[in-house]
């Protein structure tokens, strides 16, 4: 396979502009590289965050069915209207 020579057409580039520029495409490349791999940290970071979030729904939706049946069946719990209740409305800041 035969290389293409990008910079061959642009101007006459001396030693030293190759070597410079040689330094500066290092460097960012190692910048873009840096910033593709947080990415990629970020990423699997989300992925496990939504993971433990089915779990835990999971979790709460279990205790919730345990304690509906443990409450309010055995119990004979009289339910509550929600219309009885003077509910509160809380706004997040986000």
């Amino acid at each position: 396979m035969e290389h293409l020579d990008c910079l061959s057409k642009t101007r006459n580039w001396t030693d030293t502009d190759i070597i410079s520029s040689y330094k500066e495409t290092c460097k960012q490349l190692d910048i873009c590289k840096e910033k593709l791999r947080e990415e990629h940290e970020l990423q699997k970071e989300e992925s496990a965050l939504r993971a433990e979030e089915k779990h835990l729904i999971r979790i709460k939706n279990a205790l919730w069915r345990r304690m509906a049946s443990s409450l309010c069946i055995r119990k004979e719990t009289k339910l509550v209207s929600s219309k009885s209740l003077e509910w509160e409305v809380v706004r997040h800041k986000g």
